[in-house]
């Protein structure tokens, strides 16, 4: 399939329109996998589903197999009858259809799960077989005793919970089995709704690409059950934590606060839990991006009581030796590379993997030459973006331009369209004309995977952009409405499919 060409959409599960506050598996997702379809669009691409911190960042995880409950639909609770009506009545979902309030969506979905619970049959066999998964169980466990030490970090637990031992796992099996049974239930619940999700967009054809944060949180499950996963004193506690150095998004640097992997030890056992985890991840999704792949090869590493990020240096990852291990068993996809270094080329090139290339950088952002591609320099290799949810939307991208900055984009525009023989723009443009030449070059790209952010397609502005790098307020929160997925945005990108020949083959006859 030496020609095969594809492209896709880049929009998490929480952006779609709901009445519940929050996006979900329902309706309104098999109803988004059907306009996407029609687009000519061959995959989907979504962000973590793992459960979340206390910022509600789907990469601040702090599980690496239990799902995120918000994105449990209600009106599948209801056809099952296990949620009624009347329920829901005088619940607060929140007010703004365009943005997630996430501690009201987080107890009126609480306070729903709770009822369907009590209806739910616990003889139920595919449950009981269910809660034979052992991860899952850890889990369920995890969050119970964080319920019970008023959901603080497990580092200031009360001190008979704060070293795991067998001990603290019979005290919660008897004295707490309910709360351990309501969390089973509900990753029950999630389970079986994303598995039927993902199962109608594979009968249309279409893919799921699912993202998968390099990190854990410091207060994750593995942490605590399995600190000897991760670098840290005798006391289980991280010496070094994860962050970036200073890039176009932050000219200080990030420190992250993730903890670091201990490597060395997981080779002891041929990284078996990187495995599991890779396992698990290749039955929820058709295709995997690891994120921060650059951690695979090394790690900006941070001093615990440092302030400054600067003070950083790399610790190394597992390198090619772990890739070939991982890479026979899923489809994987190298994310989250920041810039570009010859060292880090040659590492990503020799995985074989495809890497992601992302243009509004290199159009807008002052980057160094060596890292900045173009619709036309662009490898085959790879997923080539537009934008992704870090970025800020390309109609805000150009509004802020002053007269030399655009005219610089608009030469650069025109140089790039001649060389891939797509037409020019007329004499009279706006905008969006240029943000949709734009968008055609990367069609136009000889890149077999082009992917699209929703914010970029529908020409948003800085409003809709889903997350503010080293921010912490106002991310993860936009939403999409209904009407938006419509008649004349799905013929102008079937067109560009169509034209560019990325229409999904299974669905449409080029």
């Amino acid at each position: 399939m030496e020609n095969f060409k594809e492209s896709g959409i880049i929009m998490h599960i929480t952006s779609l329109p709901s009445k519940y506050g929050i996006g979900g598996f329902g309706k309104e997702a098999y109803d988004f996998i059907d306009f996407i379809k029609e687009c000519g669009f061959s995959y989907w691409e979504i962000l973590p589903l793992e459960d979340v911190g206390f910022n509600n960042s789907p990469f601040q995880v702090i599980t690496a197999y239990g799902l995120n409950p918000l994105l449990i639909d209600i009106e599948s609770l209801i056809e099952e009858n296990l949620v009624h009506p009347r329920d829901l009545s005088g619940l607060d979902f929140g007010d703004n259809p365009r943005k997630v309030d996430f501690a009201k969506v987080t107890n009126a979905k609480l306070f729903v799960l709770k009822k369907a619970f009590k209806r739910f049959n616990l003889e139920n066999e595919e449950y009981k077989e269910f809660k034979k998964d052992d991860a899952i169980a850890k889990y369920c466990l995890f969050k119970t005793i964080k319920l019970n030490n008023e959901n603080k970090a497990w580092f200031d637990y009360s001190l008979e919970d704060r070293y795991y031992e067998e001990e603290v796992k019979e005290h919660y099996l008897r004295q707490h089995y309910k709360e351990i049974e309501f969390n089973f239930f509900v990753q029950f619940i999630i389970r079986k709704q994303w598995d039927k999700l993902h199962a109608y967009a594979k009968s249309k054809n279409m893919e799921i690409i699912g993202d998968m944060p390099h990190f854990l949180g410091y207060d994750s499950d593995s942490m605590y059950f399995d600190p000897e996963l991760f670098i840290v004193d005798k006391r289980n506690l991280v010496t070094h934590v994860a962050g970036y150095p200073a890039d176009n998004f932050n000219s200080r640097g990030q420190k992250w606060g993730y903890p670091l992997y201990d490597w060395k030890f997981m080779k002891l056992n041929n990284y078996k839990w990187w495995r599991n985890r890779i396992n698990r991840a290749s039955t929820l999704y058709d295709r995997i991006k690891l994120n921060h792949f650059r951690g695979f090869k090394e790690v900006y590493a941070i001093p615990f009581r440092s302030k400054s990020p600067k003070r950083g240096t790399y610790f190394p990852g597992p390198g090619l030796e772990f890739i070939n291990i991982i890479k026979e068993d899923a489809t994987l996809i190298a994310s989250g590379l920041g810039n570009y270094s010859p060292e880090f080329v040659d590492f990503v090139y020799k995985t074989g993997l495809p890497s992601i290339r992302t243009l509004i950088p290199s159009l807008f952002d002052n980057i160094d030459d060596e890292s900045k591609i173009f619709p036309t320099t662009v490898k085959e290799n790879c997923y080539f973006y537009l934008g992704n949810h870090d970025n800020t939307p390309i109609k805000s991208k150009i509004e802020e331009l002053d007269e030399e900055k655009k005219n610089n984009l608009l030469y650069l525009i025109k140089k790039e369209a001649k060389n891939l023989n797509v037409p020019y723009l007329s004499d009279a443009y706006s905008n969006f004309d240029i943000a949709y030449k734009i968008i055609e070059l990367i069609f136009a790209s000889k890149a077999k995977h082009v992917s699209f952010t929703f914010q970029d397609l529908m020409f948003k502005g800085k409003e809709s952009r889903m997350n503010r790098p080293s921010t912490i307020v106002d991310n993860w929160t936009y939403r999409f409405l209904s009407f938006e997925f419509n008649d004349e945005l799905k013929n102008r990108i079937f067109f560009f499919n169509e034209k560019y020949n990325r229409l999904n083959t299974k669905n449409f006859q080029k």
